[in-house]
């Protein structure tokens, strides 16, 4: 059955449910979620949350974007998206031969552009990502195939870094089949690259890929071994380790709400916080601690422990926590738009439209292209435009500028 077109989450849902010849509490039952909700999604008066639509999709055996409707193609054209994604699907062709008489520059130029892309990702430029990184693998694998000791590894290590970019923008755009490519490709050029932060950084972003599936389960046992990786690290004080270790507990705390574990989810929130109290700074990576370093800090922490409650639908706590994260100026946008995203969720539930949408305004601007492209943002404008007596204009602007179904 094709996704339907032109509804919204909770129509795709019913659309499905009764093609399974399922009830709403026969669902609601094997998906483990509440029937209330899901007939209020269904009906479009409740925003369908990443976890409820995880759940509901593996419930029936589907994808999660059967549902959010990603990847939403007609916008990749309009954004000039589509072309550079072809060029990116064929430069992951090739990882692990020399091609004849391929060009390349030495490995300090090719590092600067990396950086760029690196740059890019935490501002969720997905369009400059995907424009630079086809080029960059070509060279890197060039040179990863045929370089001798060092350079081979630095190679695989830039190389593991521009996958992971790229990652970011397959998964924000709904691209399973192109997240899964770039995660074994990245697992290819992390064993290879003498880093064993790289290693944990690939469990990272595989566990992350958990939360589309609903694998949560599987997702904390990949942190688990990940962990393994940095644990020596981090007992000697090692910046990368610490910086790694935490933003495992951080994502292992998701995990663990995710799955109904709260005790567990507090306690890697409190190892987190731990640990950013022994850092006693913000990490931003870049010229002061290293392009390649993972950041981490209590603002992460802070984030992350409004985020747990929202999952959990405690929005009300959620909101309370929202307000004691205090960004620095120069904060990183992706990290930052989902924390507008999260918190324009939450003010939704609790009935403070207004402040829903000026938390969807600030996401945009902060990061644009990551909130137009995010399911959640058109979930939440969709909400918001069925909760309005009467629609503001900059509400009508958003919700088409973002493609909401109202």
């Amino acid at each position: 059955m094709p996704t339907p077109t032109g509804v919204g989450t909770g129509a795709r849902i019913a659309a499905y449910r009764r093609l399974h010849r399922l009830t709403q509490k026969q669902l609601a039952s094997k998906a483990a979620v509440s029937y209330s909700l899901l007939v209020k999604v269904e009906q479009g008066r409740r925003p369908a949350s990443s976890s409820f639509i995880a759940a509901v999709a593996r419930a029936m055996g589907v994808s999660v974007t059967t549902f959010t409707g990603q990847p939403y193609a007609s916008d990749h054209a309009h954004d000039r998206l589509d072309g550079p994604l072809t060029d990116l699907r064929a430069a992951l062709d090739n990882y692990d031969f020399p091609l004849d008489e391929l060009p390349v520059r030495p490995l300090p130029r090719i590092t600067a552009d990396v950086n760029a892309v690196l740059l890019a990702r935490r501002g969720a430029n997905f369009g400059r990502i995907i424009a630079m990184a086809p080029p960059l693998i070509d060279e890197l694998v060039q040179i990863s195939q045929t370089a001798q000791g060092r350079s081979a590894e630095e190679a695989h290590r830039l190389l593991a870094h521009v996958y992971r970019s790229a990652y970011d923008v397959a998964y924000g755009l709904g691209l399973s089949d192109l997240v899964s490519l770039l995660l074994s490709r990245m697992d290819y050029s992390a064993q290879r690259a003498g880093d064993p932060y790289l290693m944990s950084l690939y469990g990272y972003m595989r566990a992350y890929s958990t939360f589309a599936t609903g694998r949560h389960e599987v997702g904390r046992k990949i942190i688990s071994k990940a962990r393994e990786t940095v644990d020596p690290g981090v007992r000697a004080g090692e910046l990368p380790a610490l910086c790694s270790a935490g933003n495992l507990h951080l994502r292992a705390a998701m995990l663990a709400t995710r799955q109904g574990d709260i005790d567990s989810a507090r306690d890697e929130l409190a190892e987190a916080r731990r640990l950013a109290e022994q850092l006693g700074r913000e990490v931003v990576g870049g010229a002061r601690d290293g392009a390649h370093i993972q950041s981490f800090g209590p603002t992460n922490v802070a984030i992350h422990a409004a985020a747990v409650e929202m999952e959990r639908g405690n929005h009300g706590k959620s909101l309370q926590l929202a307000k004691l994260v205090q960004p620095p100026a120069d904060y990183f946008p992706d990290r930052l738009g989902h924390f507008w995203i999260d918190t324009a969720r939450s003010q939704l539930w609790t009935g403070r439209t207004d402040a829903a949408l000026a938390s969807l305004l600030k996401a945009r601007k902060v990061a644009p292209q990551q909130a137009k492209y995010h399911p959640s943002v058109r979930e939440t404008a969709t909400g918001l435009v069925r909760a309005a007596r009467r629609t503001p204009d900059a509400l009508i602007g958003y919700a088409s500028w973002c493609g909401a179904q109202p």
